[in-house]
């Protein structure tokens, strides 16, 4: 029986421990970052719309230098993504790595636990 109870428990723990990774991986991946998204994109394009309606069709600056800067901007822009990219590797590694861990962690107590039934299968020489 005492090993049913240690069998319910280590189930109850790991059901809290991923209901505890589920709510840290929505809050880092929710809607707020997307929204965070949304809203440079629309600023960054809304910068290259002006340069190019201001250089283009206004001719209230240089054609070429609305370009210049416009492309600028799409680098900028780059760059943020790349970024944002490298942050959500990040945390994939960190979670990839973390698994590692306590399947590491759980590997050596089946290990531990093993060598205990094999020490009790093995008949005593007395």
């Amino acid at each position: 029986m005492r090993g049913e109870e240690q069998l319910k428990q280590e189930l109850h723990d790991f059901q809290r421990e991923k209901d505890r990774i589920r709510s840290i991986v929505g809050q880092i991946g929710g809607s707020v970052g997307t929204k965070h998204n949304n809203i440079i994109n629309t600023v960054l394009l809304c910068i290259i719309g002006i340069l190019l309606l201001l250089g283009g069709l206004l001719r209230k600056i240089e054609l070429q230098l609305a370009i210049e800067v416009a492309i600028l901007v799409g680098i900028l822009k780059l760059l943020w993504m790349f970024y944002e990219a490298q942050k959500a590797s990040h945390f994939q590694f960190w979670i990839l790595n973390s698994l590692e861990f306590r399947i590491n962690e759980i590997h050596k107590r089946v290990r531990k636990m093993e060598k205990k039934l094999s020490d009790m299968d093995k008949p005593r020489e007395e």
